[in-house]
């Protein structure tokens, strides 16, 4: 969706209008013809699960010219760098995928990146990462999906500089996270990765769910399950584990495995096991549950009724909120209290999701 101009030290994106047909002018990449007939193929064929067009939109329809710089995170699908908008200066988040001639691998890839921008595009919240645009290269050699840059980081690095948190930061975490997973599951949509390397916390402790890749949108209101395997070892819920059908309380299980991992510093079960196979076995045992951290009776109580189990007897995240543990007092400031007010959704484009 764009051309690009590489320097030793930055990439800077011309995206076109939505709707145009890309340039497939002659490159200095390495894809031969065949493989860049494929990838085009790939990318634009109207009515094709894998096609990029109906991803190819920004948030207000306001096309930004941006430049790439250093390498801040890498994942399993894509590495993340700083970026600059070159008309305002503010800086995001660039997904950053280079695309190859394997159409089998960037089908794998790309579909994984899909889905996340076809929902983020869709969330406004103070507490989710906002999303701005994707631009695909004119020589469909790199992709890129640009998002909120989130000054301080992870809260997986937050833990590791600085161990466990008190009891009142979680409180002012945990709030937070239950405020965006409110308005998630209001909105039919499963996170299934919850975890603290996807919370991102502002350099004034605001909070940000990201990583929307194993998310899940249901079509409609009522008991809805899905049988995938979706999420992470350490913060998986019993009935993922077990393929017995999960909703949107299987989030609920990783918030409080999220809140012992807030006060220990790390995930739960990784006092038992640091091998992913052994902690599924774990969480699969009847009844077992993690290793309990010393608490107040508030946060511990909070706790136990995320870990509950059964996921009916879980409380949704609205009644967390409403938890004496998570309940704001007079003194808090309004800055946090307006974290709280929900935030809108543009069900118009509902139609575009991909679920599984």
């Amino acid at each position: 969706m764009g051309s690009a101009c590489c320097t030793k030290q930055s990439i800077e994106v011309s995206p076109n209008h939505e709707g145009n047909p890309l340039n497939n002018s002659a490159s200095t990449h390495s894809l031969n013809n065949s493989a860049r007939i494929n990838i085009s193929q790939f990318f634009q064929n109207e009515g094709s699960d894998s096609t990029f067009i109906e991803a190819n939109t920004t948030r207000n329809g306001k096309i930004m010219k941006w430049r790439r710089g250093d390498l801040i995170g890498e994942g399993a699908y894509a590495k993340v760098y700083q970026g600059m908008n070159l008309d305002t200066g503010e800086l995001m988040a660039v997904k950053h995928l280079e695309i190859t001639e394997d159409i089998k691998k960037i089908e794998k890839e790309y579909l994984h990146l899909k889905k996340e921008i076809l929902l983020l595009r869709l969330l406004d919240h103070p507490n989710i990462v906002k999303y701005y645009q994707t631009d695909l290269s004119e020589d469909m050699t790199q992709l890129d999906i640009i998002l909120e840059y989130v000054s301080g980081g992870s809260l997986k690095k937050i833990l590791q500089r600085f161990g466990g948190l008190s009891e009142e930061i979680i409180k002012h975490y945990g709030r937070q996270l239950l405020d965006g997973l409110a308005y998630l599951h209001d909105h039919l949509i499963i996170h299934r990765d919850l975890k603290s390397a996807n919370v991102l916390i502002t350099s004034n402790g605001h909070v940000k769910l990201s990583d929307f890749g194993s998310s899940r949108q249901f079509e409609e209101l009522g008991t809805k399950l899905s049988k995938s395997l979706k999420g992470s070892p350490y913060w998986m819920a019993p009935e993922i584990v077990m393929r017995e059908g999960h909703s949107y309380s299987a989030d609920i299980w990783s918030f409080g495995c999220l809140l012992i991992e807030m006060v220990t510093g790390r995930p739960p079960w990784s006092n038992f096991s640091r091998d992913a196979k052994e902690v599924l076995k774990l969480i699969s045992v009847p009844d077992n549950l993690p290793t309990m951290p010393k608490v107040t009776n508030s946060l511990r109580d909070a706790i136990l009724k995320c870990l509950n189990r059964d996921p009916q007897l879980r409380p949704t995240a609205r009644e967390l909120l409403g938890h004496d543990f998570f309940k704001i007092v007079e003194e808090e400031t309004i800055s946090t209290v307006a974290l709280s007010k929900p935030g809108s959704f543009d069900t118009s484009k509902k139609e575009g999701l991909i679920l599984d």
